[in-house]
């Protein structure tokens, strides 16, 4: 798997790599949203990696993790390859939000059939030796979407019919950063089809959506809904059907 074609530089003309990750750079990376190393070498059998990874060198300076469910005709409920793990949102039920909510689209809906791929959790600037402080040096170097990107290509070359993800709401930065997801804005951008909220369904909303949940996110979000109903603050489940489209070039940084 060759590095991504997307050009990546730091502020001070760093370069960036991205790449797939492979068994033998575990101890490079921060592995705190994935399961236990067991079930990481299962992954590596059954998925052929765990997700994507930045590199600033040989230091690696963000993550995406990734996994596989299958999708059996379109109707049935999917599963994933080792079942419920990690920072895997899929439940057993049919639909994708059920654990969150309960909003979102059905799993029949989406109207898949074959290998999905998913993300889970991106987390740039996350390394094993650098303090919490130095994290911006990473952000806002378009860094997440050319995860995203390098995601969207190995799902391609892989074999996989679609990729899914969820899409945090815009304009609540410090809410995407501590949940780890794209804005759906950005996977919009990259040709991803966005299932928006009905507002009828926001009925059970998360603590984090009630305003349980710590500074600065709590006024972040209710700053958000003084101007917007509590459906545009709720995470979309954004796909990108890799049959019938071809995938967009955002042009932007993340």
């Amino acid at each position: 798997m060759k590095d991504n074609e997307t050009p990546v530089s730091l502020a001070d003309g760093t370069p960036i790599s991205v790449r797939a990750i492979k068994p033998a750079e575990l101890d490079r990376i921060v592995l705190r949203c994935w399961p236990e190393r067991e079930t990481l070498d299962r992954l590596f059998v059954n998925q052929g990696t765990i997700g994507m990874a930045a590199w600033e060198g040989d230091k690696c300076v963000a993550q995406l993790h990734c996994y596989q469910v299958t999708a059996s005709d379109g109707k049935e409920w999917w599963v994933g390859t080792d079942g419920p793990m990690g920072a895997n949102w899929w439940t057993d039920s049919d639909r994708v939000f059920e654990g969150w909510g309960q909003w979102g689209p059905s799993k029949s809906e989406l109207g898949l059939s074959g290998p999905v791929w998913c993300h889970a959790c991106f987390h740039v600037g996350r390394t094993l030796d650098d303090p919490e402080e130095n994290k911006a040096r990473y952000l806002g170097r378009g860094i997440g979407t050319a995860l995203c990107k390098e995601s969207i290509r190995w799902a391609q070359e892989h074999g996989h019919v679609a990729v899914v993800a969820p899409g945090s709401p815009h304009g609540v930065p410090h809410f995407t950063s501590w949940y780890g997801h794209l804005p759906w804005t950005t996977y919009a951008k990259l040709g991803f089809r966005d299932y928006p909220v009905p507002l009828a369904e926001t009925s059970q909303l998360p603590g984090w959506a009630k305003g349980e949940v710590h500074e600065p996110i709590a006024s972040e979000i209710k700053d958000a809904l003084r101007t917007r109903p509590v459906n545009e603050i709720l995470e979309r489940l954004m796909v990108l059907d890799l049959e019938n489209s071809q995938p967009a070039d955002p042009g932007e940084k993340q």
